[in-house]
């Protein structure tokens, strides 16, 4: 199977060159070389010769090895009948051993050879036969592993991007050729432009002229791929021309197959603080470090003798200079104490004859000098003759990176997940390939559903979004998502599970792959229905409040024509019509009590007749039962009884001192619909001798009131005892129409 370079692009070249010699050394042989297959053909990566190798090995000398599917031992290359005539004799080869490079499905990407000048009848033993075997295991687990690394770091790069951007920090996402796709928050506030103005165009704007001049952006870009990474700390250029300097880096954007996408530049305004810019680099030139110094390193332990032997890179893991002694009792006095134990007894178990002499084991180191914490993948292999373990060899690679990047990602899907569940919202997660959709627990809490009644499909969505509201809200997300456009947003109404429609807010945020198709779309549903019913409740008190002001306003403007018409003492106007804006005043506090809706007909007798019944309340009898009376009603009869107790106090019954007022209502049930009937009769005061010759604005306004508003009827009856005013109307009108009320 032709195995692609990138990968190979996270493997350090030397750790390589490093199995290449181990196998050289371990086997005896003049050299060694590791060949890949790529669609070329066996590309040599990685070779060594002993120093006084006879010739050097040319690099096309992979293209003529053959890649065997298990172990190959050749004595004598000249002598066997397979291989005498082939093109390996031409480079002096007698001696050649190749080991296949096999992935755990079986792939075979390349082979492990052996050279050597002079034939070996004794071909190899049969620990070199495995030690080789076990070398060519490590070579494939390092590509493995560093493969799965860079999955893992795709991974918690979308993570990172679907928690959103810090506004302290300027994101900018580029494609390939370094044009801006997504600018955040944070850029906008730093950069000074807008997303919108930025979107397509290079972000080499954000740089000085000399350093575009010098083709900076391009060797940022250049660097990155290279390493990984282009750490930059320099001046920039805000929109309107100021600098600032910053600090940030570069990184390649990688989908899961290693291909680059573009690239992602975060960038701070570090203008304040540059004198602690010297320390900061400082810091990230010995994390670099730190990350260049994780490659392989190799022990040997020769049993026989007790000697341990560790290159430079396993003295630096347990925290030792490169040419510290070291023995078992140092490996594990530097152990973790926690893992001490269970590494010594897994070294033990290793090393008895009836074991397979595999050792593949992970613990914790704390540096001897520097008490550094490290967290160690640790491979090897026991060689045993005659019964006895004789030799114990293997590799050791700083993992701490990768543990503390799998807590960090258990750490953010935790926190997703209980973000997730403790939110509002209904949040959802759709690959538009397949059209399954995951929900968060929400949407079974806001719509009412069972587990197994949601489901999981954009169908199933669909099918729920009321009908007047579906084809506008597909034909909206349809536009976002064959757009160019990432973010999506629309109000529709949805159908819970008692059949009832909840009005929703919908957001969504589109994934993209290179070609800019969408992938996925991740967004939430937020039941904004009682915000809804506020603001239409909030539209209704606006409209009801305009309705009564224009009523109450043309209330105020026929009384005082009424009052003013014809007026002879302008002090005497004044004060009824300071009488009648009083007595309407306080029928609108009532009602307004009760959010102009029903107001209680005692509540309205009390407000219109307080005044007069502040000196003797018993002169002013009210009985009836209680009846809710509409906004209008209520109005007419305020001002209708203000009129009768103002008349009664000037010239009827309250206008001496024995006088009294009987007010009584009831409701008849006869006929097809009840009617309301009221009486006021005036008893005790001065005696009526004669009808009146003119009817007065008060008697006008109750005959306005009630035949106009009301449409009810009214009788004035001016007996030689006292006034009498009977009113009555349908039930029905003086308790609404409430709808007319509320609109």
């Amino acid at each position: 199977m032709p195995w692609s370079d990138d990968p190979l692009n996270n493997v350090p070249k030397q750790s390589f060159d490093d199995a290449a010699r181990l196998a050289a050394e371990l086997c005896r042989t003049s050299h060694a070389v590791i060949c890949l297959l790529d669609s070329g053909g066996s590309q040599m990566h990685a070779s060594y010769s002993i120093p006084e190798a006879r010739f050097p090995l040319p690099p096309a000398a992979c293209a003529e090895m053959p890649v065997p599917d298990r172990l190959l031992v050749v004595s004598d290359l000249q002598q066997d009948p397979t291989y005498r005539d082939g093109p390996l004799t031409a480079v002096d080869t007698r001696f050649y051993v190749a080991v296949p490079l096999r992935t755990a499905k079986g792939d075979i990407f390349g082979n492990l050879c052996l050279l050597d000048p002079a034939p070996r009848p004794e071909g190899l033993t049969a620990a070199q036969g495995e030690c080789l075997g076990g070398l060519a295991r490590q070579i494939v687990t390092l590509v493995e592993l560093r493969r799965a690394g860079q999955r893992h770091r795709d991974q918690k790069l979308l993570h990172e991007r679907i928690l959103g951007s810090a506004t302290d920090y300027a994101i900018i996402a580029m494609d390939r050729g370094g044009r801006v796709t997504r600018w955040n928050t944070g850029a906008e506030r730093i950069l000074g432009w807008r997303e919108d103005e930025i979107l397509g165009d290079p972000a080499h704007v954000i740089f000085t002229p000399e350093d575009r001049a010098a083709g900076r952006p391009e060797t940022e870009m250049a660097l990155a791929l290279r390493d990984g990474s282009a750490p930059d700390e320099r001046w920039h250029l805000r929109k309107g021309g100021e600098r600032f300097w910053a600090n940030g880096e570069l990184m390649p954007l990688r989908d899961e197959r290693g291909a680059t996408q573009g690239f992602l530049k975060i960038l701070r305004d570090r203008t304040q603080q540059r004198a602690d810019d010297a320390t900061l680099h400082k810091v990230q030139d010995q994390l670099h470090l730190a990350v260049a110094a994780t490659d392989i390193g190799i022990f040997d332990y020769d049993l026989v003798t007790g000697n341990l032997g560790w290159d430079a890179r396993v003295c630096a893991l347990f925290g030792l200079p490169p040419d510290a002694e070291v023995s078992y009792a140092v490996f594990l006095a530097g152990l973790h104490p926690d893992d001490r134990s269970g590494v010594d007894q897994a070294v033990k178990a290793v090393l008895e004859p009836t074991s397979d002499g595999t050792y593949d084991v992970v613990y914790r180191t704390v540096g001897l000098a520097d008490g550094v914490e490290r967290w160690i993948s640790a491979k090897g292999q026991a060689f045993f003759a005659q019964g006895r373990p004789v030799r114990f060899i293997g590799t050791v690679r700083d993992i701490t990176e990768s543990r503390h990047a799998e807590q960090t990602l258990r750490e953010t899907e935790e926190r997703y997940r209980l973000a997730a569940r403790a939110t509002n919202d209904a949040i959802w997660d759709w690959n538009l390939g397949t059209d399954h959709i995951r929900w968060n627990e929400a949407v079974q809490t806001l719509f009412g559903y069972a587990t197994e009644e949601v489901g999981a499909s954009g169908a199933w969505w669909k099918a729920h979004i009321h009908p007047d509201d579906r084809e506008r809200v597909k034909a909206s997300i349809l536009t976002v998502i064959e757009g160019s456009t990432d973010h999506w947003s629309d109000e529709y109404r949805f159908l819970r599970a008692d059949h009832t429609h909840a009005s929703i807010l919908d957001r969504g945020y589109v994934l993209r792959d290179e070609s800019g198709k969408a992938v996925r779309m991740i967004g939430a549903m937020l039941d904004i229905t009682a915000r809804k019913k506020a603001e239409e409740h909030q539209r209704l008190l606006t409209a009801e409040l305009q309705h009564r002001v224009k009523n109450t306003l043309a209330m105020v403007q026929a009384i005082a024509s009424q009052t003013l018409r014809g007026v002879t003492d302008l002090e005497e106007a004044r004060e009824a019509f300071g009488a009648r804006l009083i007595s309407l005043g306080r029928a609108h506090d009532i009602l307004t009590l009760a959010s102009w809706t029903a107001a209680p007909i005692a509540d309205v007798v009390d407000g219109a007749l307080s005044v007069h019944r502040q000196t003797d309340a018993a002169r002013i009898r009210v009985t009836g039962p209680n009846v809710l009376l509409g906004a209008k009603p209520a109005l007419a009869l305020a001002l209708a009884l203000h009129e009768l107790a103002t008349n009664a106090t000037k010239y009827g019954a309250l206008s001496g001192e024995s006088g009294q007022v009987d007010l009584r209502w009831h409701v008849v049930h006869k006929g097809e619909q009840p009617r309301f009937c009221l009486t006021w009769s005036e008893i005790g005061g001065p005696s009526i001798l004669a009808q009146p010759t003119r009817r007065g604005f008060g008697s006008r306004l109750i005959e306005r009131s009630f035949a106009s508003e009301v449409g009810g009827e009214v009788k004035l009856t001016y007996a030689p005892t006292g006034l009498v005013c009977r009113l009555e109307t349908l039930l029905a009108a003086m308790q609404g129409p409430r709808e007319a009320a509320a609109a």
